[in-house]
């Protein structure tokens, strides 16, 4: 799917008029194809999801209020660093993503940060392959995992502000919705990513960011009838996803009912490249 194929098929549905701001929202993402393999035949530092990390020496298991956090995936940047969507990441070095053990937390909470960690390790970090700590939850531990990498691009879900922004009209809305589910058919076998626009299931997490790193609970109403919600609103299309984790069979992962773990970062941190303020949301169906 390329740029040209996404503007024609908004000019077939009659959306020629507002065509190139729809192709400005479009993203790049790097599609993530898991199998399950034998940990031993991971080189150290290699991209996984579970399994055991490859951790800067000397670095502590992550841990929360009621114990050690699961460990999901790995990212070795300089694997990445030839596609277009990562220009924006560090060219070289480590990213590690962990989250709760038992799955406590959905990040609709302000008080849910530090139930998942992700941070960077630079590429001249002696790195340790860590064996899971003995008190990890048996259901905060993963099968290693190898990735293949794959391009593509994508379009912003129906329920997203950015898309709200261009306040289309509703007949513009339902094509756009139906141009969304025909391009994106081609996508759903594989929604592990990184970067790009998410495989929405909920609604709109980029809002729900704003308002929850805002100190507002999304969980409910209250949040969003907070009268604090105009201003932190304004600040939603900051938000980008870095990271999609799908329920994935191969490494026994299951968010919720089959659902995805997304970890946001907000466009000025990730323009610094410091990841220690990312926010996840999981969402299930």
């Amino acid at each position: 799917m390329t740029r040209d194929v996404i503007a024609q098929a908004f000019k077939d549905a009659g959306l020629a008029g507002r065509g190139p701001e729809l192709l400005a929202l479009v993203r790049p993402c790097i599609q993530l194809t898991v199998s399950r393999t034998d940990e031993s035949q991971l080189a150290l530092g290699a991209a996984r999801f579970g399994g055991s990390p490859d951790l800067p020496a000397g670095t502590p298991w992550p841990a929360w209020r009621d114990g050690r956090l699961a460990f999901i995936a790995q990212l070795n940047l300089t694997e990445l660093a030839s596609f277009e969507a990562t220009k924006v990441l560090p060219s070289s070095g480590y990213l590690y993503f962990f989250y709760h053990a038992e799955q406590r937390t959905w990040g609709f909470d302000p008080n849910d940060r530090g139930s998942w960690q992700v941070f960077y390790a630079k590429p001249d970090a002696a790195l340790e392959r860590a064996n899971p700590p003995s008190e990890l939850a048996r259901d905060g531990r993963f099968h290693a995992c190898a990735l293949e990498y794959r391009e593509v691009l994508t379009l912003p879900p129906f329920e997203s502000t950015i898309l709200g922004a261009l306040q289309l009209r509703e007949d513009q809305r339902d094509a756009y919705f139906d141009v969304y589910e025909k391009l994106c058919e081609s996508n759903d076998d594989a929604p592990s990513r990184v970067l790009g626009h998410p495989d929405q299931i909920q609604g709109d997490m980029q809002t729900e960011c704003a308002l929850v790193t805002g100190g507002l609970y999304t969980g409910g109403p209250s949040g969003y009838k907070d009268p604090r919600r105009a201003e932190l609103q304004a600040g939603a299309p900051d938000w980008r996803l870095l990271l999609q984790v799908d329920s994935e069979d191969a490494a026994g992962m299951m968010w919720g009912d089959a659902g995805s773990l997304y970890y946001w970062i907000n466009q000025r941190d990730l323009a610094v490249h410091d990841f220690s303020q990312t926010w996840m949301v999981l969402q299930c169906y």
